[in-house]
């Protein structure tokens, strides 16, 4: 009786250590981040992209660079908020894996445009016409 409780310990805490530390890492794959591009913002419109890893990836930030002012990166790896200034902003997130203790990076722009302008119709007068006397 005292083998099969110590057996059955034994193997409830080999559950809990894998589930905390993440587990054997994954042989045949490295942590990678999958996402290639961004779309466009636009100053004034909320802005929402998520960004993507392969073989993993727990915790997301900014290694080098900067995101337009106005957006954030979450932990979870979104890219949301919504910006206040046009331009190309260039910048390298990474993701970090608990479980590998692999961090991969990748390089990415994000081009943030101008509000289209008013397209309100401008109007011309016409000459009135005046009646001969």
């Amino acid at each position: 009786m005292m083998v099969r409780q110590w057996f059955v310990w034994t193997m409830r805490f080999a559950a809990v250590s894998a589930l905390l530390v993440g587990g054997p890492a994954c042989s045949d794959c490295s942590l990678s981040v999958s996402t290639t591009s961004l779309p466009n913002g636009t100053v004034g419109v909320r802005y929402f992209k998520e960004l993507n890893s392969h073989c993993g990836g727990d915790t997301w930030f900014i290694q080098t660079g900067q995101l337009p002012p106005g957006i954030g990166l979450q932990d979870n790896g979104d890219l949301e908020g919504t910006p206040t200034m046009a331009g190309v902003f260039t910048f390298t997130v990474a993701v970090f894996d608990f479980g590998s203790g692999e961090t991969a990076f990748k390089g990415l722009s994000l081009a943030v445009d101008e509000p289209a302008g008013d397209a309100t119709p401008t109007t011309t007068a016409t000459p009135t016409e005046t009646p001969a006397s």
